[in-house]
């Protein structure tokens, strides 16, 4: 028999010190970029310039505390809690959108409140959904069957539809890209692929094209200069922003496009700040240390002991950075505008504190190396 089917072979040593470090950094960023995109707007409203920042640095230090304790724990215990995942997530989706319960913001419901303390569960819910993913396709060693990738499909669309209801495009775009890649990774048949996104494409049609707000962003894409007074305004704002930045930047603090001309600019909208206060060096500081959290993610993937943390490692760096690049996209005007923040750098304690537990648990499938040859064997007579 297969001494690795019966008892773990593992070798578990130290975490990904670059990782780690990357991580950091962003974070820091981000801490740094929220101040400078929100004094303004916080003072004017507040009272307080620095009333953002302060809430950014206690939930980075909360989010810093649950990087450490999810480092820690070992990432095979999440296999026996799929179950009750799932079951958490489509609960908290559901209450998310019952009136009087989910907490509405600028027409959108994503929002619960415990007390002094609001959350937005979709950003939980994405690592939730990878899990359970990781789970489900590792434990199928033969990918020939269209229910192997059905069930999981529906209910990946289940979570979409609901993230989609609150609404909340961006978060439930980057929660199917990241599904198609793992079961890509998988080794699920590339037919299998095409099929469902040629299945989706009616469904793309209905959902985008015919809401009349999200219509209007696909145009001001295609033009915005055709309607700079209107829908196109914001995008044009942003372009300033990296045309006033330059190569090097106006200076941390010396941004004026955060000022009533860019919308959102401490969340949607930060990496036009930074590109306008850092300039180009900037942006291709972050763009490379989000590349750094790609490479090494995929490298901890590579180098997992086994299926479940190969998918889950490579599910969780691409959640981080598809996310990145969708924000980014958006803010360079690569793609149509929808609101989703810029992982570790934009102001928002449950975007910031879940991708922290994403790093933490990535961090400890860093941790474990095989110990034993996959391919020793032990003679049976051992074990009676």
């Amino acid at each position: 028999m297969y001494l690795k089917s019966v008892i773990d072979t593992r070798r578990k040593g130290e975490s990904d010190l670059v990782l780690f470090t990357v991580i950091f950094l962003i974070a820091g960023t981000g801490i740094a970029m929220s101040y400078s995109a929100s004094a303004v707007y916080a003072l004017k409203t507040f009272g307080d310039s620095f009333y953002f920042l302060k809430r950014q640095f206690l939930w980075f230090a909360a989010g810093f505390f649950a990087l450490l304790i999810f480092q820690e724990i070992d990432y095979r215990h999440y296999i026996r809690l799929t179950k009750v995942m799932l079951l958490v997530s489509l609960i908290l989706l559901i209450l998310v959108l019952i009136p009087g319960i989910g907490q509405s913001v600028k027409g959108s419901s994503r929002w619960l409140r415990l007390g002094p303390l609001s959350f937005q569960p979709s950003e939980f819910i994405k690592i939730f959904i990878i899990i359970y993913l990781a789970k489900v396709f590792s434990t199928e060693k033969e990918k020939n069957h269209v229910m192997q990738i059905l069930i999981p499909m529906v209910i990946v669309g289940i979570a979409f539809i609901l993230i989609m209801m609150q609404p909340d495009f961006g978060t439930a775009v980057d929660i199917l890209i990241v599904a198609v890649f793992i079961l890509f990774v998988s080794g699920f048949s590339l037919f299998y692929i095409l099929s469902l996104f040629v299945l989706s494409i009616p469904m793309f049609y209905l959902i985008v094209y015919q809401v009349d707000y999200r219509r209007e962003r696909i145009i001001a894409y295609l033009n915005p200069w055709e309607y700079r007074y209107g829908i196109g305004y914001h995008i044009i704002q942003s372009f300033t922003a990296f045309k006033k930045g330059g190569l090097f930047g106006v200076g941390l603090g010396h941004g004026t496009q955060k000022i009533s001309r860019l919308p959102e600019p401490h969340t949607d909208f930060i990496f036009a700040v930074i590109a306008e206060e850092a300039g180009i060096v900037g942006t291709l500081f972050v763009v490379i240390l989000f590349c750094t959290v790609l490479f090494r993610g995929f490298k901890i993937a590579l180098n997992a002991p086994d299926d479940f943390g190969r998918l889950l490692a490579t599910g969780l760096s691409l959640l981080i950075v598809v996310q990145a690049f969708i924000n980014i996209s958006v803010a360079c005007g690569s793609l149509p505008t929808t609101g989703i923040p810029l992982p570790f750098i934009s102001y928002g304690g449950s975007s910031l504190i879940s991708n922290m537990i994403a790093g933490g648990i990535l961090l400890n499938i860093s941790r474990f190396k095989d110990k034993v040859s996959s391919d020793f064997k032990i003679s049976g007579e051992v074990w009676q």
